[in-house]
């Protein structure tokens, strides 16, 4: 039996939980919710983007797919599912699916979250900083400015990749997230250390080391390091450019194994996007190192 008004309540509970990062919490209610009504587009689409975030990627498609058969206008499910594609190293795909969400809805961030990731992956560099500058005018913070940076210093263009990575730096959280995020992380961000949970300081400090500015790389160096002795990890497991950047940080500090450590990390989930061109640098700069005495 259909019960339209129970779906709806269960599908707005969900979207709290999701707000309030009890993912699994929410997707069990929206399960709830096509339990309810079977053709409750919101639950479907919601769900799928729950499990994009927890990583359940396969899953996640099947629910956009049923979001789409429900309504096929649904921009949302065509950039999430892009999302998800390109997560799993199906870039073409993806690219189709965020680009059909954009000409959908233009001003749906994610979508060029998703296009920029996947052309990343297929090393058009320049695709990926038209789709993260989007990125960062639609939703400015940390996370985009990064992205935009990141793929700025592969394009060679190292100026604007060290004015994003320090709005990167500098971007200011508010104060009730940074307070949700736990009382030692408030202490660290209380007490005037510079924080954001990507590893901008590394890639920066890398760029002034390439520009023969040793001594603000290493103080870039330092701040990150600092940082990580507080127990914040900066590199997430699927950031291979965060891998890379803290690798060659390692190195230009004399730290041979641990570059290599990061490096080798950096290369294996270049290799689990499918990104051939990036993984071709990552393993050329490894059997640089490795081979020298």
């Amino acid at each position: 039996m259909i019960d339209l008004i129970l779906s709806s309540g269960l599908t707005s509970f969900g979207v709290l939980l999701y707000n309030f990062g009890n993912y699994k919490s929410a997707i069990d209610n929206y399960s709830l919710a096509i339990q309810c009504n079977p053709q409750d587009e919101t639950a479907y689409v919601n769900r799928g983007i729950a499990r994009v975030v927890i990583a359940e990627y396969d899953a996640a498609i099947e629910d956009l797919n049923q979001t789409l058969q429900i309504n096929p206008q649904n921009a949302q499910a065509y950039a999430e599912r892009g999302l998800a594609r390109a997560m799993i190293g199906e870039n073409e795909t993806a690219i189709v699916d965020c680009s059909r969400a954009i000409e959908l809805n233009p001003q749906y961030y994610r979508a060029y979250y998703g296009r920029g990731a996947a052309r990343s992956y297929m090393g058009d560099t320049q695709g990926a900083i038209e789709d993260f500058t989007h990125l960062v005018r639609l939703q400015p913070n940390a996370h985009s400015y990064y992205y935009l940076a990141c793929q700025q210093y592969l394009h060679g263009n190292k100026a604007k990749a060290i004015k994003n990575l320090t709005k990167s730096i500098d971007y200011k959280y508010e104060t009730d997230f940074i307070e949700s995020l736990g009382s030692d992380i408030f202490e660290v961000l209380s007490g005037g250390h510079k924080y954001n949970p990507y590893p901008s300081y590394y890639i920066r400090g890398n760029i002034f080391y390439e520009l023969g500015d040793e001594e603000a790389a290493f103080e870039d160096y330092q701040e990150a390091i600092e940082i990580e002795n507080k127990g914040i990890t900066l590199v997430s497991d699927n950031d291979e450019h965060g891998f890379w950047g803290r690798g060659l940080a390692k190195y230009h500090q004399g730290n041979k194994e641990g570059a290599i450590e990061d490096l080798q990390k950096a290369a294996e989930v270049a290799l689990k996007f499918k990104s051939t061109a990036f993984h071709q640098k990552v393993s050329d700069l490894l059997t640089e190192i490795t081979s020298q005495q």
